[in-house]
């Protein structure tokens, strides 16, 4: 016990060393390969069919572990608000993610196992064997129903898609980083596949993307969002920590890592408008600097 104590003691580091910062300048994405272009029968985004008892039950039943975790009723509810849908939709085309698909309470496994051999930024034979495994549970454990028991909103690499099924837009700006994060890396393919390794791939990765969809809401200075985006990324991401150490131990250390993360990001909270002033007087730095 004492040595799963202290890897657990080694995650909870890793979460509290991952101090998000808000001065830095943001980027907008500049992805490093071409993208093609999407046609009027298949558009960049689409949105599943209302299905009453299918959402209901998806979300009164399947995703009650999600809410309590993030501890917000719109965590995996299955209905996607205008405003939420063009946080993202305006997200992608600022960041030019224009090879990226977007579905919104969607189930559409032809179409996706159809774009599987269409993303040609992976190598074929590691594209094809974690994208298959990666489909085969989308296929027969959908989102659409499951989200917040198994899975939930997420971006998948080897399709180039992303997948949403919560009405909380700092929740779908972090998985359009994840489609920025991939589109600026030469090399794809390692990249995936590091992704793809339990406990050590999704650490990086899921901080790169929260650190930028927190940089993303000051650089427009939307504090209501900004706020939300702690509340609810930095216990998602001790939920990482707590999912990675459960890999090797157990699973309920998932909810135990949780707590820390809701107290971190609420701590973390009270220095927004700091750096938010810093923030500006870079930027003021900066372009007297450039402007002499």
């Amino acid at each position: 016990m004492k040595r799963y104590g202290f890897i657990l003691f080694l995650g909870f580091m890793v979460f509290f060393s991952n101090c998000y910062s808000l001065e830095k300048p943001y980027n907008y994405g500049n992805p490093y390969h071409p993208s093609p272009e999407f046609t009027e029968d298949d558009p960049q985004f689409e949105e599943g069919e209302p299905i009453w008892i299918l959402d209901q039950t998806g979300n009164w039943v399947f995703s009650l572990p999600s809410k309590l975790v993030l501890w917000n009723r719109k965590a995996d509810n299955h209905y996607i608000s205008k405003e939420t849908k063009e946080y993202l939709i305006r997200y992608i085309k600022e960041n030019n993610l224009r090879d990226v698909k977007v579905r919104f309470n969607q189930y559409a496994p032809l179409s996706e196992w159809r774009r599987l051999p269409k993303n040609k930024n992976i190598n074929p034979v590691i594209r094809y064997f974690f994208g298959s495994i990666s489909l085969l549970a989308y296929t027969f454990l959908p989102g659409r129903l499951f989200a917040g028991t198994i899975g939930g909103d997420h971006y998948n690499s080897f399709t180039n898609t992303i997948n949403v099924y919560s009405d909380l837009p700092p929740v779908v700006i972090h998985e359009g980083g994840h489609a920025k994060d991939f589109s600026q890396r030469e090399k794809r393919t390692l990249y995936a596949v590091v992704y793809a390794i339990p406990v050590v791939g999704a650490l990086y990765h899921e901080a790169k993307a929260s650190d930028d969809a927190l940089n993303y809401f000051a650089e427009k200075e939307d504090m209501v969002q900004l706020n939300s985006s702690y509340e609810l990324l930095t216990p998602a991401y001790s939920t990482y920590v707590g999912g990675a150490i459960g890999d090797v131990v157990v699973n309920p250390l998932t909810a135990v890592a949780v707590i820390p993360g809701h107290i971190y990001g609420r701590y973390k909270k009270r220095d927004i408008p700091l750096e938010l002033e810093k923030r500006k007087q870079k930027k003021k730095i900066k372009e007297s600097k450039s402007n002499p």
